[in-house]
């Protein structure tokens, strides 16, 4: 009954609770941070390993009751005053036995199966010489029994039946005195989690009151929840609960506590992994959630790995249970490990006062951080080293040099790394700044102030000026094109490009770009275009990444001309008496690939004696024109400088423009 236990220790709302304890715990930012009703100071805890297992439950005597498994079977296990586990007693053939209540008397109920699945429930006395075991009697008719809880008047209820671990059926209630009762008597008909001292009994969203005989439905809660399902209830009828909400398409389970008049509040929840597990009569609540959780009432909601004293962090124990049970002392019981030694298993943590704050940061520095094109911002950078493990936030202040206005600096997300950038900074101003460490037990000293002068250059927010200089906005255009743009900047231009946005691929093709500033001038090929409105664009930006753009749509218009290009240029010689004839051969084609004849054709020699020739030819039926020089031995170069015929548009972009020749002496 105190402090209890949910009354199956191995299912609650489709959860494994043995698994549910093992799952690694994680540190809830939220949960550590934001939760606290801040009208206190939580305790801080010492811990006491009693071996490997999980608890099932704790009373306010300090006995701490629990499992282990061995060879897939479960032994029951029994701490007295934070001592190390002692295994109970067990009938004789048993395959698992788990003691799942202890009253504040030391007395301890559970369950029995033997090796044919056959539930018996038991109880343990203790005694001097330790503790004895009992198995208790069945019902008459009944093959199964299973203790779920026992309050301090030993009043025990269960379940008549079981499937595998799991209590089912419909329940009793037994005590020495009145021997046994089915529940069923009194229109309770599911199987009882819980009984307090004064004899109230529950389970699912029913309590029965065995005093008075009456049965009342305790679940209604929040209109958004499902009825919720009760788990424990402490002396004074508060009762502990979870729920799903009504939503189908969020999973989401909350754990709730039932106040005797104002009804169910919640305590805390907002996954599917949520689960209840304890309440004692302060009203405090044990939950899990990605973690062992507890509800001081009064104090708020906090992860109890984050309750550990420094002393027991610096000796390496970390919380790994995903629930914990409580008693009227506020000693916890769940599961930890220790990552110096190596020791997993139930432990016992024992308050020893008021958690302290955190000690101060050290070593606070600040660099002021110019804007750069990857970083568009100036700012200056900070950071701190935490000198404490209670640490669990930050509070930054800063103030102008001179004056004594300290304003606090938000810290978003909520400040738990040391280090923060202020982007809030004014040009060439000077700063101090101080921080402190902010805990469960409050905030830390201030550290030591600094002093930091921020960027002298102003955030540069002015775009490029870009203007789009050819082709004129509305002209008609044809063959290859001419564009050319400039762009200029009040720090520098990092790139400009010019491009169109071809409508029928549904892409911006970029005609060319430049990486400085200035004008700039490249050949827009059309030829190849579908006749129609084109919208050209001129764009640059800046050395900050600020962009700026200019834009013009012109008429494409069909070609009313060919397009040829130099596809070759091959060069070869012959000797003579006075020197060397030296050839080249160019050939001309068509966009199809045809040869181009009656093409002229111009071209410029460079002999090895330095000599510029120029010389002009046409091409024959084959697209080929001629030339030739004479000089001495040595290299000939050969340019094209232009090609021509009425009805076409010379592609120098395609075309090979130059070739060279080596002659040497025979």
């Amino acid at each position: 009954m105190r402090s209890r236990k949910i009354n199956n220790p191995f299912s609650f709302s489709g959860h494994s609770a043995i698994g549910q304890f093992f799952l690694t715990a994680v540190f809830w930012i939220s949960v550590i941070v934001g939760h606290v009703a801040a009208q206190g100071t939580p305790p801080a805890y010492e811990l006491r390993f009693l071996g490997s297992g999980s608890p099932t439950a704790i009373n306010s005597q300090r006995v701490v009751i629990g499992t282990r498994t061995t060879g897939g079977n479960y032994e029951p296990l029994v701490s007295v005053n934070a001592s190390p586990w002692t295994q109970l007693p067990v009938p004789s053939g048993s395959m698992s036995t788990i003691p799942t209540d202890v009253n504040d008397l030391g007395v301890i109920v559970g369950v029995s199966f033997s090796p044919q699945w056959n539930a018996s429930a038991v109880r343990w006395t203790p005694g001097t010489g330790g503790y004895s075991l009992q198995v208790l009697p069945l019902m008459p008719g009944d093959t199964a029994a299973y203790a779920t809880a026992i309050n301090n008047a030993g009043q025990i209820v269960g379940s008549r039946s079981s499937l595998g671990y799991q209590p089912t059926g419909t329940g009793l209630v037994y005590s020495d005195q009145a021997g046994f009762r089915r529940l069923t008597d009194f229109g309770f008909w599911i199987v009882p989690r819980d009984i307090n001292d004064s004899g109230l009994v529950i389970g699912g969203q029913e309590r029965l009151n065995l005093a008075t005989g009456q049965v009342d439905v305790t679940g209604q809660g929040p209109s958004n929840y499902q009825p919720i399902s009760n788990i424990g209830i402490n002396s004074s009828g508060m009762m502990i609960g979870s729920s799903p909400l009504r939503s189908t398409s969020l999973n989401i389970v909350s754990v709730f506590r039932y106040i005797p008049g104002p009804g169910w509040e919640f305590i805390a929840g907002s996954t599917r992994y949520t689960v209840g597990y304890d309440i004692n009569d302060l009203g405090d609540i044990t939950f899990g959630e990605f973690g062992a959780g507890i509800f001081f009432d009064g104090l708020g909601t906090f992860a109890v790995g984050s309750l550990l004293s420094p002393e027991t962090i610096g000796n390496g124990w970390v919380i790994t249970g995903n629930g914990s049970y409580v008693n009227n002392n506020r000693e916890i019981a769940t599961i930890a490990r220790n990552n110096t030694t190596g020791q997993t298993g139930a432990v016992l943590l024992l308050p020893i006062g008021a958690i302290p704050p955190p000690t101060a940061p050290a070593g606070l520095v600040g660099i002021a951080h110019p804007a750069t094109r990857m970083e568009p911002y100036n700012s200056i950078e900070l950071s701190w080293v935490n000198t404490s493990t209670l640490t669990r936030g930050w509070e930054l202040q800063r103030t102008v040099a001179g004056t004594s206005n300290w304003e606090t600096l938000p810290l978003v997300p909520p400040g738990t790394a040391a280090r923060h950038s202020d982007t809030t900074v004014g040009v060439n101003v000077t700063y101090n700044y101080r921080v402190r460490a902010v805990g469960l037990g409050g905030t830390s000293e201030w550290s030591d102030t600094i002093t930091v002068v921020s960027p002298a250059t102003p955030l540069d927010t002015t775009p490029p000026e870009v203007i789009l200089l050819e082709p004129a906005g509305g002209s008609t255009v044809s063959g290859i094109v001419t564009t050319r743009s400039s762009a200029s900047d009040n720090v520098a231009v990092e790139y400009q490009e010019i491009s169109f946005w071809n409508q029928y691929t549904g892409q911006q093709v970029v005609i060319g770009s430049s990486n400085t500033g200035g004008e700039i001038v490249f050949s827009w090929d059309t030829t190849q275009l579908t006749p129609a409105t084109y919208r050209i664009m001129a764009m640059a930006y800046d050395t900050m990444g600020n962009v700026n753009r200019s834009e013009a749509d012109v008429i494409v218009a069909g070609s009313t001309t060919g397009t040829m290009r130099v596809s070759s240029i091959r060069m070869y010689s012959e000797r003579t008496r006075s020197g060397y004839w030296v050839y080249g051969d160019v050939a001309v084609l068509d966009k199809a690939g045809s040869p181009v004849a009656e093409a002229t054709v111009s071209v410029r020699w460079r002999t090895p004696n330095g000599r510029n020739v120029l010389q002009t030819a046409r091409t024959d039926a084959r697209g080929i024109a001629t030339f030739g020089v004479q000089s001495v031995a040595g290299t000939y170069r050969l340019y094209i400088t232009g090609v021509s015929k009425t009805g076409y548009e010379f592609d120098p972009r395609s075309s090979q423009l130059s070739a060279r020749y080596w002659r040497g002496s025979q």
